[in-house]
């Protein structure tokens, strides 16, 4: 009985660590594709908000705009990406950027 009581609480151990990491792992949603704005996007300035510093055809949008890993929360850009990619006039699949 004894091993059985063991085990339980073994088991009970690993589902709560499991449970307790999982968002830290996941923040930010499913991973991102490499390069993944670039692939659609040649010309950053044209599709960049008006105040917004200049980054030329190099800049990769996530250098700045990286989630934070331990908010399992969507940032303001993340939210504004998916409106713009998923909005009345574009409609595109989740694995266009993301690595599904």
């Amino acid at each position: 009985m004894k091993k059985w009581k063991k085990l339980g609480i073994y088991v009970c151990a690993m589902m709560l660590t499991g449970a307790a990491c999982a968002p830290a792992a996941l923040a930010g949603g499913p991973p991102l594709k490499e390069n993944t704005c670039n692939a659609c996007h040649k010309d950053y300035n044209s599709i960049m908000p008006k105040k917004h510093p200049d980054v030329g055809k190099a800049g990769a949008c996530l250098n700045c705009h990286a989630p934070d890993p331990a908010k399992n929360e969507p940032t303001k850009f993340s939210t504004n990406v998916h409106k713009a990619h998923q909005g009345e006039k574009t409609k595109l699949e989740c694995s266009a950027c993301h690595a599904l």
